[in-house]
């Protein structure tokens, strides 16, 4: 024996002893060491015997069919193997090692088979397929399957926090809104009196008003503040769709009813409210003119409308044949209704009268390409900060007399009726 050997180490590893003391439990016996032996010696290309396996149909089978139809089953997996019997099927599969043959194929057949079985059995075969885990049944889970199984659970939790945080924040909201609406209807509005149009004398309606008599006063002289011009063009195509998409604001010249700018209008007080318009001369002989007094909202309180001419004013306008009160060659005066304070609206709430709104309507004409053509302007109380408006002028007279209108640097004459 040389120095370098070590003599607690065999010299030739061929006569190494064979292990004989097993580990507790998993002795064999040389018959299953055998098998075992050539359980994998069979042909790469042999494939999966179950395609040629007929599947069963009908209902349910009791646990004694089950059992004999998944021995065939594990019969005809074991593809010619030397087998050991056993009447349990279990301790077949057990015994003869047929889990080791159980691959995706084979594990969707035996699913197919598994629709028949009775409950008790579906139980037994799941656990024992899937190694204990029976949400993992024939077949276990893979972490690609497991992982996405984890996202779609944090998604479906993350959604139905979003849904439940998103259904408290609608019942907040409809309870902001019901609140303040309650809060609206039950508060009183706003007190816009300063804001509406007032007389700076007594209030007589011009529908309640008598044209006779004398009304002691000097002649019309504008406020500036209620001075203004027709100026706005409104502009409606004749066709389908809506009238948004008809609406133009090129007009030529030619189809106006009056040119912008040369209208201008005031208002007075005279037996009630009075709209003093001035335009050219006789502009108002063949013309439509329609006078409006609303609220801040531009809810109507009062419409008239003025015709000499008959059909001169579209059958769609609506509102009450204005009285007038004085005419001229170029003064054109028409007695409207100003409420005075506040007003109780039939449809609920009240309003104030603020604005008056004027303008010349175009004739109606089958040949015209216009469904509506006029030339508007508005006239508003002041609203500023710490103003509490101007009140509407007065002036005095009797029927048949001539007065001078002033409206700014245009002046007119018309007769009282």
């Amino acid at each position: 024996m040389s120095a370098t050997e070590d003599p607690t180490e065999p010299s030739d590893p061929e006569i190494v002893p064979e292990r004989t003391n097993a580990e507790a439990g998993t002795e064999v016996s040389a018959e299953l060491r055998g098998r075992r032996s050539t359980f994998f010696r069979e042909s790469s290309d042999m494939g999966s015997p179950l395609p040629d396996m007929p599947v069963p149909s009908g209902g349910r089978w009791s646990e004694i069919e089950a059992d004999r139809q998944i021995r065939a089953f594990l019969i005809h997996l074991a593809g010619g193997r030397d087998l050991v019997e056993r009447d349990d099927p279990v301790e077949f599969l057990r015994e003869n090692d047929l889990l080791l043959l159980f691959g995706p194929e084979e594990e969707a057949s035996f699913a197919d088979l598994a629709l028949r079985f009775p409950e008790s059995t579906v139980t037994k075969w799941a656990t024992l397929l899937s190694g204990g885990d029976r949400s993992e049944a024939f077949g276990p889970r893979s972490r690609a399957e497991r992982r996405d199984e984890a996202g779609i659970l944090r998604e479906f939790q993350v959604g139905l926090r979003k849904r439940v945080f998103g259904a408290v924040l609608l019942l907040g909201l409809v309870a902001v809104v019901g609140f303040a609406a309650r809060t609206m209807l039950i508060s009183e509005p706003e007190d816009r009196l300063d804001r509406s149009l007032r007389f700076a004398g007594s209030s007589v309606s011009a529908a309640d008003s008598q044209p006779t008599g004398r009304i002691d006063g000097g002649p019309p002289v504008a406020e500036p503040s209620f001075v203004a011009v027709a100026d706005q063009v409104v502009a409606v195509l004749k066709g389908g769709g809506s009238q948004e998409s008809r609406i133009r604001i090129d007009v030529p010249a030619s189809d106006l009813p009056i040119r912008p700018g040369v209208l201008l209008a005031t208002v007075f007080e005279h037996r009630g409210g009075q709209v003093a318009l001035i335009g050219p001369e006789a502009w108002w002989a063949e013309a439509c003119i329609r006078v409006s007094v609303v609220t801040d909202m531009l809810r109507p309180l009062d419409v008239v409308f003025h015709e000499v001419k008959e059909g001169a004013c579209p059958d769609r306008l609506r509102g009450r044949v204005a009285r007038v009160t004085c005419v001229g060659r170029s003064v054109l005066m028409l007695g409207v209704d100003i409420p005075q304070g506040k007003v109780e609206l039939d449809e609920g709430g009240v309003g104030w009268a603020e604005t008056i709104r004027f303008g010349v309507e175009a004739a109606p004409d089958a040949a015209s390409k216009w469904e509506i053509l006029a030339v508007r302007g508005a006239m508003t109380v002041a609203d500023q900060a710490g103003d509490t408006g101007a009140a509407v002028p007065a002036f005095g007279g009797g029927p048949g007399d001539v007065v001078r209108v002033e409206i700014g640097a245009t002046t007119g004459e018309c007769t009282l009726a």
